[in-house]
């Protein structure tokens, strides 16, 4: 009995000492800095894991959303979980963080979102001798995509992600004619076939996709959200106060600033208008890097079908398509998420 509590505390004791050498041995970073230091523009907050010299450019959704307080405040729970292994890089976009009107409109464009990403991800590769790869969320990956398209000569990127990042824009005519219709009608299709239980309701939702055909006004709008939220419920995260004090007395912001938010509504709403005419599909063929596609089953902004017919117009593309996953992939399956993303960058 002596011998066996001897063995087990001597592997115990071992593997605590593997586990602090690999600790010790992970290059580990946290920095923050500004890519235009003089006016204060573009600041990038870092941290994670450097050993394998790769760092993620995260570039946030939301059109005009702040990159560094979902870093900061560990809102996708990476801290523990994708930092460990690889660095990731948070940005806020040009304009933010500044008084509204000191902020120079005529740089709040697509085509400079684009150079921004650009100028960042070349800063990193200096700064760190690190592969980047551009890692975007729903319009950010849209945002990826645009870029990549926009700069096939850009070899200091060595690929890009796009998770949940939708093809077609709201002002795409081909999401309410074609996607989003072909979404539900696939939708109903699978649950007709797997859920006895409530076939008769999802034959109902296919029936009345077939005859309504397209999403033409508020109504139809309104009924189409109703069967496609009835397919799956998205994991909820609650934002608590200590996650908000870990950003909002941090740089690059200000507390009354940072909270009265009118910095992101100017900006977003130039934005907006600027998007309106973006044809993704146009810019997909001329994409030259590796891409990797990722979107969830049940995510009803980039749904599966676009995902599919992108990947068929990117040269170097996959495309993943994650179970039991909405819009949030990184939160509804986060292992599986994490998974597919370290295979990408080829971490073991």
């Amino acid at each position: 009995m002596q011998a066996v509590n001897y063995r087990m505390k001597k592997t115990l004791l071992l593997s605590i000492i593997i586990f602090i050498v690999q600790d010790l041995a992970a290059q580990k970073v946290k920095d923050f800095f500004y890519v235009e230091p003089k006016n204060k523009n573009l600041p990038v907050f870092v941290r994670g894991n450097l050993s394998n010299h790769k760092i993620l450019l995260f570039v946030q959704g939301g059109t005009a959303a702040n990159g560094i307080d979902f870093g900061r405040s560990d809102y996708p729970k990476w801290k523990k979980t994708l930092e460990t292994k690889v660095a990731i890089a948070y940005f806020d976009q040009r304009g933010l963080n500044k008084p509204v009107r000191k902020i120079d409109t005529s740089q709040i464009n697509a085509a400079q979102v684009n150079k921004d990403i650009i100028a960042i991800a070349k800063k990193l590769r200096e700064k760190y001798k690190a592969e980047i790869y551009l890692f975007g969320h729903s319009s950010g990956g849209q945002d990826v995509l645009d870029c990549l398209a926009s700069f096939p000569e850009a070899a200091f990127i060595k690929a890009g992600i796009a998770f949940n990042a939708p093809i077609t824009t709201d002002y795409s005519p081909e999401r309410y004619n074609h996607y989003r219709p072909l979404y539900l009608k696939n939708l109903a299709k699978e649950f007709i076939a797997g859920d006895k239980d409530n076939s008769n309701y999802w034959q109902e939702a296919l029936e009345w996709m077939v005859k309504t055909d397209s999403i033409y006004d508020q109504a139809t709008s309104r009924q189409w959200n109703i069967y496609v939220n009835n397919a799956f419920t998205p994991a909820k995260r609650k934002i608590g106060p200590g996650m908000v004090f870990k950003v909002i007395f941090s740089r690059p912001y200000h507390p009354i600033k940072y909270l009265n938010k009118k910095d992101n509504k100017k900006v977003s709403d130039i934005l907006w208008k600027a998007t309106s005419n973006l044809n993704l599909w146009e810019q997909l063929p001329k994409i030259e890097h590796p891409v990797l596609l990722l979107s969830g089953r049940f995510d009803d902004i980039a749904v599966p079908e676009e995902q599919m017919a992108a990947h068929k117009l990117i040269k170097r593309s996959q495309v993943s398509i994650l179970p039991d996953c909405g819009h949030e992939s990184f939160l509804d399956q986060p292992e599986l998420f994490e998974t597919k993303i370290l295979e990408f960058i080829d971490i073991q």
